[in-house]
């Protein structure tokens, strides 16, 4: 490996560590500044490996490590055609082509009378007079875009594109050494950010990091929790985070129960066994990293308690569940067993206790009733209309990211304020890319499912393949937790998702057929070679 190739590894490392940390404190990513951020920090990242990778005078000779990544072609035309049908919803189309692909979008476009308005209103003569009046050019416009708000469109598209970038540029550059790094930086700063969420929590001043002021909730609740403006963003960040602490405890405390793997090659070294092994030390230096892995697992999950999140809860719970059943079958540790089915439990409720359980007892009250509470009751309400209005926008929907402009005309009677989101990602993406866009959606999540999410909950074939049950189980979180809000809409969610969603791809054990055989002869290497 060249100095320039070893440059720009630890720039990408760098990088992604510092997006790591920046996302969910940037008050979870949600302004135009911090989402700027983190687009630009993810193209100069992206630039950054393609600099290292077509530099000239590196050797391009296929490496057994890059013969043996999986190839993401099949998962790159279903995204790439998505992203093309966002980009074609912000082209003007003559407006009867609009009419029979968007209904909705047209009705909108054709819902104000400016030949009346010139007629009634007093100041149209000056109005005419200015010079490209908004108004009078949208009169004058015989074409439309599909997308209602092109301009919100065309920032959501911008933000998709990064967050699809960064999951190539994860899932192309990782290994299993730079992969077990950045799940460990993962594990830290949500850590880090639950401790300071629980601190803020017993000290709030109804200021986010006691400086700035967030909306009440119910006249007396606040609605944030830590960083995050929004305590449920919270719940959908935490519970990513939690399935990955408990891989880190499996992998550091059962590491020693199992075999010696053979070597498999990394593209950082001449063996990943030896990279990863090297900084953990000998086993009662293991034993104690994993006991602060499952310290920081336990603050991970007490904080998600108290974030007072409902879906996040019991997406977590159920989630959780499936972790430790598979892992525990496929352990070589009674002890890890049995601590991981009783032990953390009775920590997790005696730290809750400890803290103060009023507040979560009064909130898992709650699971018994939740069809007659009132915020799920008003969901239920705008999902029916959805449902009911889709028609209009059922073939290319109303433009990405538009659903509070092309929704508001149609909020229910009684819910009482403009729904900005839909509560479920599902019904939103239906809505603002149509039945085109969910069948490429479905597409893409059906390759992503086949290829890596499931053999990762079936194969457990080598002991790093523990990180991969551990984050497959974590997006099965968050999408269980996004059928009842917009926690992936948030861009410290996002970022999380698509960073796991990558390094599952990059910790992709080839199958037998496709590895390379240890018996063939093996080009000599030496410090001309990578």
């Amino acid at each position: 490996m060249s100095i320039i190739q070893r440059t720009c590894d630890r720039i990408i490392r760098g990088g992604l560590v510092a997006l790591i940390g920046f996302t969910p404190l940037a008050y979870g990513t949600v302004e135009p500044w911090s989402i700027a951020i983190m687009e630009w920090g993810v193209v100069s990242l992206l630039l950054v490996f393609l600099l290292s990778r077509f530099y000239p005078g590196r050797d391009h000779r296929a490496t057994s490590s890059n013969a043996a990544r999986p190839r993401l072609l099949h998962l790159a035309v279903p995204i790439g055609l998505f992203i093309t049908l966002c980009v074609l919803q912000t082209v003007p189309l003559p407006i009867r082509w609009l009419r029979a692909v968007s209904p909705g979008s047209a009705r909108m476009y054709e819902s104000v009378d400016f030949g009346s308005w010139e007629r009634t209103e007093d100041k149209t003569e000056t109005v005419r007079q200015v010079p490209d009046d908004p108004l009078l050019l949208t009169r004058e416009r015989e074409q439309r875009p599909i997308s209602v708000n092109p301009g919100r469109t065309g920032r959501r598209t911008v933000l998709l594109a990064t967050l699809v970038a960064l999951f190539f540029l994860v899932g192309k550059w990782a290994d299993e050494e730079r992969a077990v790094s950045i799940l460990r930086w993962v594990v830290v700063v949500a850590f880090l950010v639950s401790m300071f969420g629980l601190v803020q929590l017993l000290t709030w001043n109804g200021k986010i990091y006691w400086v700035r002021r967030v909306p009440v909730v119910s006249g007396f609740s606040p609605s944030a929790f830590g960083p995050f403006v929004n305590h449920d963003h919270f719940a959908g960040y935490v519970e990513m985070a939690i399935p990955v602490a408990l891989s880190l405890v499996f992998w550091l405390v059962d590491r020693r129960r199992r075999p010696e793997p053979s070597a498999r090659p990394s593209s950082t070294g001449p063996g990943w066994s030896a990279s990863l092994l090297g900084g953990l030390g000998d086993d009662r230096g293991r034993v104690g990293k994993g006991l602060l892995a499952l310290f920081a697992a336990v603050i991970l999950i007490v904080s998600l308690f108290f974030s007072l999140s409902r879906a996040g809860i019991l997406s977590a719970f159920i989630s959780a569940t499936v972790l430790v059943a598979l892992l525990c079958r496929r352990t070589a540790s009674k002890v890890l067993r049995w601590s991981m089915a009783l032990a953390l439990p009775l920590v997790v409720v005696s730290l809750i206790y400890f803290i103060g359980a009023e507040t979560v007892k009064k909130q898992l009250g709650t699971y018994g009733n939740l069809s007659g509470e009132s915020s799920f009751q008003l969901r239920a309400i705008i999902w029916q209309r959805i449902v009911r209005e889709l028609p209009a926008y059922v073939w290319l929907g109303s433009g990405l990211g538009t659903f509070e402009d092309s929704f508001a005309p149609l909020t229910p009677a009684g819910s009482g304020k403009r729904w900005d989101r839909a509560h479920n990602d599902y019904l939103q993406l239906l809505w603002e890319t149509g039945a085109v866009g969910g069948v490429l959606f479905l597409a893409g999540v059906a390759v992503f499912v086949k290829r890596f999410w499931w053999p990762a909950l079936r194969d457990f074939r080598h002991p790093i393949e523990v990180f991969r049950v551990g984050i497959a189980v974590a997006l099965m979180s968050i999408a269980l937790h996004s059928t009842v809000d917009f926690c992936l809409q948030i861009g410290a969610n996002g970022f999380l998702c698509a960073l796991l969603a990558g390094l599952i791809v990059a910790l992709q054990v080839p199958s037998a057929e496709s590895a390379p055989d240890p018996l063939r002869a093996q080009p000599i290497e030496g410090p001309w070679a990578e």
